[in-house]
């Protein structure tokens, strides 16, 4: 096996990107999700929560990019198919990735739908029902004739919503460092909050579910750029770090805010305005890029699920033509969604993205920490892998 070079760091971080990107979209930006998780678990969900969640982080990182690295998987299924050889399990966690896609497009879409109703009543003043039907007419419209579009802008949407991230960090940190430190020397418990210890801890670091949204992208991604064990650990690092901290930092910003900005719908909001100077202009910027964030990302939720379900629909359907077959997938999703977002982004966050964190995390996640090292060992005994961990050609 010839040696293989290191990536540059540009290529490494690129992957970092993608990682990073999937998880600091519309949950991130508003707030919601980093309370949800982190705050009302008391003083330790400020730095040690998010410290122990980047930490498992770089750990599954490590284990699924030595999959990449080794193996050269196409995809997120072949990913699991290379770790579980046995085709039970094969045909277990396939069945599982496809509920687990469908479950995450209704919980985030509704989320979604639910938080830019909020954002364009508290900002504009229209009401929360037009403010859902202009939203969901936006997304129908776009998915079915403008995703291409979308797809060439969701880049940019997504920076700017880092950005916009950013700035509320610069302009509200400072303000908020010394209440925050009030909050972590009061040792607040979680008790307080109403959990216990195991559920304290369950609940906070599964949202390293989140940490790892970008990895099915990143599968075809990572090849000829992930090619060593360096690139590994350096991609395992710079991701854990990217998620951890910037999650603290927002951590540190609403733990100013406790125990009142449990109640707030949009936890970024309250600290523009109770935190900063900025005034009406950066209220507003934040809402028009959160909005055009979430617009961009519900396109995309509505892209994929068409494309999974109309060649299934359409040997039921058979006289049906393919734009038909898609807009009645999207309106059944969209319609599906609104309906969910009626219980509240509160409720959506709490709820809804906390059972899905509980069931994904011990399922998809959790056993790596045995299956993968397994793999490894099993195919270096069998002659599949080298003393490198490489792969012998002609495997």
């Amino acid at each position: 096996m010839k040696n293989k070079k290191t990536s540059g760091f540009a290529a490494i971080f690129s992957i970092c990107a993608v990682m990073y990107s999937a998880y600091v979209g519309p949950g991130f930006a508003s707030g919601t999700q980093t309370v949800s998780y982190f705050l009302n678990k008391g003083w330790i969900g400020v730095f040690i929560g998010p410290l122990v969640a980047g930490l498992l982080c770089f750990i599954f990182n490590l284990l699924l990019f030595e999959i990449n690295r080794i193996y050269k998987p196409d995809t997120y299924r072949q990913a699991y198919d290379t770790i579980y050889r046995n085709k039970a399990l094969q045909t277990f966690f396939g069945t599982f990735k496809e509920i687990q896609v469908i479950v995450v497009v209704l919980i985030a879409l509704s989320a979604q739908i639910s938080t830019t109703a909020i954002l364009l009543n508290t900002m504009f003043g229209i009401p929360e029902l037009i403010g859902t039907l202009l939203f969901c007419a936006a997304v129908l419209l776009l998915s079915l004739w403008g995703a291409d579009l979308l797809r060439k802008t969701g880049t940019v949407l997504g920076l700017a919503i880092l950005v916009i991230c950013g700035y509320v960090a610069v302009i509200c940190l400072g303000a908020a460092w010394k209440p925050a430190m009030e909050f972590v020397a009061s040792r607040v418990s979680y008790k307080e909050f109403g959990f216990s210890g195991p559920n304290a801890w369950f609940s906070m670091l599964m949202i390293v579910v989140f940490f790892m949204n970008g990895y099915e992208a990143c599968v075809p991604a990572s090849k000829g750029i992930i090619n060593t064990r360096k690139d590994v650990f350096v991609e395992s690092l710079v991701t854990a770090l990217l998620c951890a901290v910037s999650t603290m930092v927002f951590t540190v910003i609403f733990a100013a805010g406790m125990p009142e900005i449990l109640k707030e719908q949009i936890p970024t909001l309250w600290a523009i305005d109770n935190l900063s100077n900025a005034g009406m202009i950066s209220r507003v910027l934040y809402a028009v890029f959160a909005i055009a964030a979430m617009l961009s990302s519900s396109v995309a939720f509505i892209f994929t699920v068409c494309n999974r379900f109309e060649p299934m629909i359409q040997k039921v359907w058979k006289s049906s033509n393919g734009f038909t077959r898609k807009l009645a997938i999207a309106i059944v999703f969209i319609l599906l969604c609104t309906f969910g977002s009626r219980f509240g982004l509160l409720n959506i966050i709490k709820y809804g993205y906390g059972m899905f964190t509980t069931i994904v995390g011990p399922v998809m996640l959790v056993p790596l920490i045995i299956s993968v090292p397994y793999r490894l060992y099993k195919d270096r005994k069998d002659g599949i892998l080298d003393e490198n961990y490489n792969l012998i050609e002609g495997e």
